[in-house]
């Protein structure tokens, strides 16, 4: 692992000077990053560095890379320089060949495509150094490591790579604890004073909110019953025998004595196993939290779960400017953001709740399909559907998930996430089922997507089970 770290970062250092000659030859950069939070907490990294540096730059938010949008920034004049950030290394061949004579820097989490390229092209991607981008660096953290080899003082900005780790659902260590490279910038965000780290609740809000609003809007976990409903929460609190109001105000979590903390664990934990979830799962309330030091205590950003469901929400809405601004610490984004986060949570709920109920599920045998097709899910919400789904024994069996939502017109989006079926390449699998029926996927091996047409549905789900079931065989 030691010497892989090093061959990373010294790709990090031909990526600092490689940026730094972008920088002197003085036209403008044209940074491109995705649209989730990790792809724009590291949007947010690489403007501050710009702006500090003084260099001239535009940001562009996309979905993914694609052949229109690569002609659109071709025939742009007076740029040279792009930077792709958490989207580019899955199609780095398509970049280079139709981006001819630009500098093109990729810093990307993502698997990338297995061709030698030639071409003015510096990648940094942890794949290629034998490092799992998938769960122990995100593209935030790749951008960071980039930053503070150029200043070590942007260890400040530590704590957007721990957001962008967390939105991108990178806590795969024990009681939801980051692992990998993430780890090892945790722990120097620690020692600086910037992050602290503890045991807790796993709920939404749980030190900006009222104790009935963190169990109403807890999506991931998801509370069967309590999730969405607020009368359900407060009289879930009043049957335990914890108050949920004190001279009509509601409690916050801080306000409660370590009995009744006590008391409300022990009681979430019988509820979810009084609803047939494995004790395991009911006790995976319990988790790391990873809390921001150089925030207020009572602040929504304070908690760096809550930090990444707000700018994951922003992003999601296509609120992408008030994403950047809350990331880079602009007080009046907040109050912005908070709103835009209530609107996704409730509907992220409505959905969950579709799906508990089975309303939109198909058991292929092999996997789940999830029809957002059928109920309006929005593209920019089915991959936190798949997600939550899949990492919260949501349904019965645990089996990868396939969800579906409309996209732009004719087309589909695919999400799909394989849980602890570790045997399985989601990767190969979309892109190759994909690319069967007229379509394009890709991502990780644990969590990867697709866009095919919506007439191809049905021939789809054929080859995912096919593939699947090679897998299975194989």
């Amino acid at each position: 692992m030691k010497s892989n770290v090093s061959s990373l970062m010294r790709n990090i250092d031909e990526a600092v000077s490689y940026l730094l000659d972008m920088i002197r030859e003085g036209r403008p950069i044209l940074v491109i990053s995705h649209y989730d939070a990790d792809g724009l907490a590291a949007a947010a990294i690489m403007v501050k560095v710009l702006s500090d540096l003084e260099a001239p730059f535009h940001l562009k938010i996309w979905h993914q890379v694609d052949d229109i949008g690569l002609e659109s920034i071709s025939s742009l004049e007076g740029y040279g320089n792009v930077i792709f950030l958490d989207m580019g290394s899955g199609c780095k061949s398509s970049i280079v060949r139709k981006l001819k004579n630009w500098h093109i820097l990729i810093v990307d989490h993502h698997e990338p495509e297995d061709v030698e390229v030639e071409g003015d092209v510096v990648e940094v991607n942890p794949h290629r150094h034998g490092i799992d981008g998938g769960i122990e660096i995100s593209s935030s953290g790749l951008i960071y490591l980039v930053a503070k080899r150029l200043d070590s003082r942007y260890i400040r900005l530590s704590h957007l790579a721990i957001v962008g780790a967390l939105a991108d659902r990178q806590d795969k260590g024990d009681k939801h604890s980051l692992i990998g490279l993430n780890r090892f910038i945790v722990e120097e965000a620690v020692q600086s004073g910037i992050v602290k780290e503890e045991l807790s609740l796993r709920l939404y809000g749980l030190r900006s909110k009222p104790l009935v609003k963190c169990l109403e809007q807890s999506i991931d976990p998801y509370l069967p019953g309590l999730t969405g409903n607020e009368i359900a929460c407060y009289r879930f609190l009043k049957r335990i025998g914890i108050e949920p109001e004190v001279n009509g105000k509601l409690r916050m979590f801080s306000s409660l004595s370590k009995d009744e903390v006590k008391l409300l664990v022990t009681s979430l934990i019988k509820y979810l196993i009084d609803l047939g979830f494995p004790s395991k799962v009911a006790e995976d309330i319990i988790g790391y939290a990873y809390l921001i030091n150089i925030t207020s205590s009572s602040s929504p950003l304070h908690d760096a779960r809550e930090f990444a469901s707000l700018v994951n929400a922003c992003g999601r809405l296509g609120k992408y400017g008030l994403a950047i601004a809350l990331c880079l610490g602009d007080k009046e984004a907040l109050e912005e953001a908070i709103k835009a986060s209530n609107e996704y949570r409730s509907k992220l709920a409505r959905y969950l709740n579709k799906v508990y109920r089975g309303d939109i599920v198909r058991d292929e045998g092999l996997f789940y399909c999830i029809e957002g097709d059928k109920a309006g899910i929005e593209e920019k919400i089915i991959g936190a559907i798949a997600s939550i789904v899949s990492s919260s024994k949501l349904l019965p069996d645990d089996k990868p998930v396939v969800a579906l939502a409309l996209s732009r017109k004719g087309y589909l989006k695919v999400s799909a996430r394989r849980g602890s079926r570790n045997d399985i390449d989601l990767n190969d699998i979309m892109k190759k089922a994909a690319e069967a029926v007229g379509g394009v996927g890709g991502g990780h091996q644990a969590a990867a997507g697709a866009l095919i047409p919506a007439y191809a549905k049905e021939d789809f789900i054929k080859q995912v089970k096919l593939l699947m079931r090679g897998y299975r065989h194989g």
